[in-house]
């Protein structure tokens, strides 16, 4: 009788500690599988780039930085007014992010920009009567310009990190296959290990409402107290894209954490159902 309550008593330590792991794992899961349909897929950054007006704000944000540059190449301010339009800075944009989603070189084309910039000049020339226009001057003003529309889209640190980012893109998705595995197997654990069924659903409720718990606390935290609104980016673009990113990822976890409260509640309602019913027996 003693050997048999210390086997159980054992048994049930070591659902307790499965049920502990299994929610961590199930916490890695629910953050992989949110990464992966955001940080990991590119049409998440552009839709978040259409809807936050990142291209409104690069395109005032560029104009105004050529302006600049036009102040002492001797250009009129209207020479930049119609310069850019959202659709090629969209195109050039979806290009990068293709490219950085690829592995490759995660660098603004600027080929496009440069031949707008080309054909504008020479209209420029033609209507203000220029005359004698310097060769190296002018290769020289749309090398600068160029570099400007080009730093201006290129978000920082993208082209040091494009070919980790590829590599752990591609091993991603079988990272979070094994993280389901395991998650299935500990399952089967509590399934076939206890004779009683209910007692299964009550380790998977504790296990789900630990991921529950533990995918709420930070998401809530951020949320509530704007933590995202604190960073510091001088491009006001690039800062609304952060802001919607993050905010949209926090919101995508909060989803998983009450998708799991459900689960959990579920096997609590099921675990007491079978309980009853096996203790009407």
């Amino acid at each position: 009788m003693s050997r048999s309550r210390n086997s159980s008593k054992i048994k049930k330590i070591v659902c307790v500690i499965l049920s502990f792991i299994l929610s961590l794992f199930l916490f890695v899961l629910s953050i992989g599988v949110v990464l992966e349909a955001t940080i990991f897929n590119s049409d998440f950054i552009l839709e978040n780039m259409n809807s936050s007006n990142y291209f409104v704000d690069k395109k005032d944000e560029i104009t105004r930085k050529l302006n600049d540059l036009g102040y002492a190449s001797g250009l009129d301010d209207e020479f930049f007014e119609n310069l850019l339009d959202e659709i090629m800075l969209t195109e050039d944009n979806q290009e990068y992010l293709n490219d950085y989603y690829d592995g490759k070189s995660a660098l603004i084309d600027t080929t496009r920009f440069k031949q707008t910039f080309n054909d504008a000049l020479d209209k420029y020339i033609e209507e203000h009567n220029i005359k004698n226009v310097d060769s190296a001057s002018r290769d020289y003003l749309v090398n600068k310009a160029s570099s400007i529309y080009r730093l201006s889209l290129e978000i920082p640190l993208f082209y040091r990190i494009a070919g980790y980012f590829k590599a752990l893109k591609n091993i991603f998705p079988f990272i979070l296959a094994g993280v389901a595995v395991i998650i299935f197997i500990i399952i089967l654990i509590f399934v076939f290990s206890n004779k009683w069924k209910h007692r299964a659903f009550r380790y998977v409720s504790h296990a789900s409402l630990g991921a529950c718990l533990s995918l709420a606390v930070i998401p809530a935290y951020v949320l509530l107290t704007g933590q995202l609104q604190r960073i510091n980016l001088t491009s006001r673009g690039l800062y609304n894209l952060f802001v919607q990113c993050g905010t949209n990822i926090m919101i995508a976890v909060l989803f998983c954490a009450l998708f799991f409260l459900v689960v959990g509640l579920c096997c609590v309602f099921q675990h007491n159902h079978l309980k009853k019913k096996v203790s009407s027996d």
